[in-house]
């Protein structure tokens, strides 16, 4: 792993490991951060002074672990920083980037300690380009911010364009910020090799075992129908290039393969300018010197990261230390799990003990097994409350990836952009905090490409130059609302009609009104960009925000103004894990409707229920209530006789309600929510499983998107 060898002295560090590596991820993520603050504040002594720690502190565990190139560039970061406490060289935007660049490099070396392997990431070019600023020189060079490995050939070798979507460009990029390298792998086939799309297969299935394949070229159905002798791969690894290359040769009628670093958007630039004018084109991407002059104010193309007072305040340096444990998350997990199935017991024991009761109601010994299954139930209550909090994470863990993603955006569209953070503190399930990010990163990227103006149009609007995008997080109810607002251009709402128009998704002369035109852009495929970017404009990433939603229980709402700007509404529940809910029958079937979107139950004659629009409506205390048919939805078998009166479950999330037509009310009860796989997972309306307290299976609403459906989409 690139330690020295006189670090062999009869003490094994493997076992520390672990620790390091925590250690480190934490030091090079409060480096980054702070880098970002710096850029913001200037010359700030204290900031500057808790840099120079952090970077120290990153070397000399780096040192005892006798990890060199992470010393080495560390050792150089630490010496720039120690100059700029000095007071010998000044805050400039050359440096930043660079440091920036030294954090992203940490990372890739840190991926690679994790995976036990050799540090194969290269980097001398940032140690020159440090040595250069302490000398007062520009460094006049590029700083790429994924990693280089050692030897990576930059002339001869045609990256090919793999037609990527927005999705699979995002994961990309995802890559290159974490530091994680991406490669070209090109395949060469024996020529009479007759089946090419199973040597596909296997080669896809040896890379699955060793990293992540982004994108086949060409697809397993072409190699199966063409006559191409070779093939190739976009991966992500953090193995080496050899150990690829020999593993994918013990494959038979597999003769040749080449791994080749693959460049990241800004050095591949226009895929039809390759290959003659691709060395121009990195080359035309150097880093402008800024003068000593400029160092005072905020740079064109930077992000000023403005936190909540409260988060101010949670920075100072009279901070308590919190005293802590840190536990595997698998551990917390098996034991979240284990509380989900004796929840399960204790309602089967509950079942029982009334089942008994039913036929022994004067035993004595059945009132004593009823009275332990309700202090059971205390019990269960408490702990179950206990471990859940064990879920709970704070959402600044995300949002903290941001002020990084907004920098970067805007230097690349010359948009000048303060970003503001708020509820960093607030809570919610570890499940929901793992996946939500993805969503929040389209909806940030749609506001910087789409949302914010360049500063020539927003002083011609009046507006300051720098652009704000605000993202805010806090309870209501018992759901979490993250709103992400912008002050920028808004929504082009005649334009998006008149796409939707073109593209057939609704009528020309359907009536919308704005909340549903504006939904329209959640629709497949829909974009109203003129030009595509590598930031958003293929109509992709608003859909993939939607579905993500979707899984996680949870819905997305848009209120926008032209010239104003737009804000985007996300709604979610704050556990996956334990709900309450509501039992309600609806044919022989029973489903578990969460309780905490249930406002409240009715009897409702049929009478009484109007058909507007194709959707059924009941008036309720002078507001039109729209309802839906679970039966229908489900296609469920129609009911022999039909009663003159129907229950309705009127659900709600957010400022959205909707009444669901129900046989029969169940009662209340606590239930685990079960995933049903990845086969099942995407049903619509449907959000997991759980076991009943007679064994029985039955399925829990998605309260979320069966409102997104009904209410959103029925005009798209």
């Amino acid at each position: 792993m690139g330690r020295d060898e006189d670090n062999k002295q009869g003490i094994e560090l493997g076992e520390f490991l672990d620790f390091y590596l925590l250690d480190s991820q934490e030091q090079i993520e409060r480096l980054g951060a702070g880098l970002l603050q710096l850029e913001k504040e200037g010359e700030n002594i204290g900031l500057i002074n808790d840099l120079f720690r952090s970077a120290h502190s990153l070397k000399g565990a780096s040192g005892t672990m006798g990890f060199t190139p992470i010393v080495s560039l560390t050792h150089a970061a630490e010496d720039l920083l120690d100059q700029l406490r000095q007071g010998k060289i000044e805050v400039s935007l050359e440096m930043i980037d660079i440091l920036l660049a030294v954090t992203d490099r940490v990372k890739a070396m840190l991926a690679q300690v994790e995976q036990r392997q050799d540090i194969t990431v290269g980097f001398e070019d940032l140690v020159s380009s440090m040595r250069l600023l302490l000398n007062g020189e520009s460094t006049d060079v590029s700083v790429p911010t994924h990693p280089v490995e050692e030897g990576v050939e930059t002339l001869g070798f045609v990256p090919l364009d793999f037609s990527l979507t927005l999705d699979e460009r995002e994961k990309l990029n995802n890559a290159y910020s974490i530091g994680r390298a991406v490669y070209q792998v090109d395949i060469a086939l024996e020529s009479n090799t007759l089946m090419k799309a199973v040597r596909a297969v296997m080669a896809t299935q040896v890379i699955e075992g060793m990293g992540t394949v982004i994108k086949l070229l060409p697809s397993v159905e072409e190699l199966e129908a063409g006559t191409a002798d070779s093939f190739s791969m976009l991966i992500l690894s953090d193995e080496s290039k050899e150990e690829i290359e020999r593993d994918l040769l013990e494959i038979s009628e597999l003769v040749e393969v080449i791994v080749h670093s693959y460049p990241n958007s800004e050095e591949l630039g226009d895929l039809d300018k390759i290959p003659n004018e691709i060395t121009k084109t990195m080359a035309e991407e150097k880093i402008k010197p800024i003068s000593k002059q400029e160092t005072a104010v905020v740079p064109k193309g930077s992000v000023k990261a403005v936190a909540s007072p409260a988060a101010e305040a949670s920075t100072g340096e009279g901070n308590t230390q919190v005293h802590t444990i840190r536990v595997d998350t698998v551990r917390m997990d098996n034991l979240i799990n284990l509380v989900g199935e004796m929840v399960i017991t204790r309602t089967r024991l509950v079942q029982i003990g009334l089942d008994l009761k039913a036929q022994y109601s004067t035993d004595g010994m059945v009132n004593n097994l009823n009275e332990a299954n309700v202090y059971l139930g205390r019990l269960m209550n408490d702990l179950q409350e206990s471990v859940m909090r064990l879920r709970m994470v704070a959402i600044g863990t995300v949002f903290n990836r941001f002020p990084r993603l907004i920098r970067d955006l805007a230097k690349k569209t010359g948009k000048e952009i303060d970003l503001v953070l708020k509820g960093e503190d607030t809570e919610l399930d570890k499940t929901v905090v793992e996946v939500i990010g993805d969503p929040l990163m389209h909806l940030i990227r749609n506001s910087v490409d789409h949302g914010i103006e360049s500063p020539e149009k927003r002083r011609e609007a009046g507006k300051p130059e720098f652009g704000t995008i605000t993202l805010n997080a806090f309870h209501e109810g018992n759901h979490i609302a993250i709103l992400i607002s912008d002050d920028g251009a808004g929504l082009d709402l005649d334009k998006i009609r008149q796409i939707a128009v073109s593209k057939g998704l609704v009528g020309e002369r359907e009536e919308l009104s704005e909340r549903d035109v504006a939904n329209l852009i959640f629709l497949p495929g829909f974009s109203t960009a003129d030009v595509v970017t590598d930031i958003s404009g293929r109509g992709v990433g608003m859909d993939v925000v939607k579905k993500a939603l979707n899984n996680l229980g949870g819905m997305v709402d848009i209120s926008t103004r032209k010239g104003k700007g737009s804000t985007f509404t996300i709604r979610l529940p704050l556990t996956l894990a334990i709900i309450q809910a509501l039992l309600v029958e609806v044919g022989q079937e029973i489903y578990a409707v969460p309780l905490s979107s249930v406002l409240e139950t009715l009897l409702v004659s049929r009478e009484d229920i109007k058909t507007v629009g194709g959707l059924p409506m009941v008036q309720l205390r002078g507001n039109t209530l729209p309802l839906i048919s679970l039966q229908e939805k489900f296609d469920l078998p129609a009911p022999e006789a039909e009663s003159s009166e129907v229950f309705v479950v009127v659900v709600g999330f957010g400022d959205k309600a909707l009444g669901l037509i129900v046989d029969e009310l169940r009662g209340q009860q606590e239930v685990v929510i079960k995933s049903l796989g990845d086969f099942l997972n995407n049903l619509p309306g449907i959000a997991g499983a759980t076991i009943l307290g007679d064994g029985k299976v039955t399925l829990i609403l998605d309260i979320g998107s069966l409102l997104q459906d009904v209410l959103v989409n029925r005009k798209g």
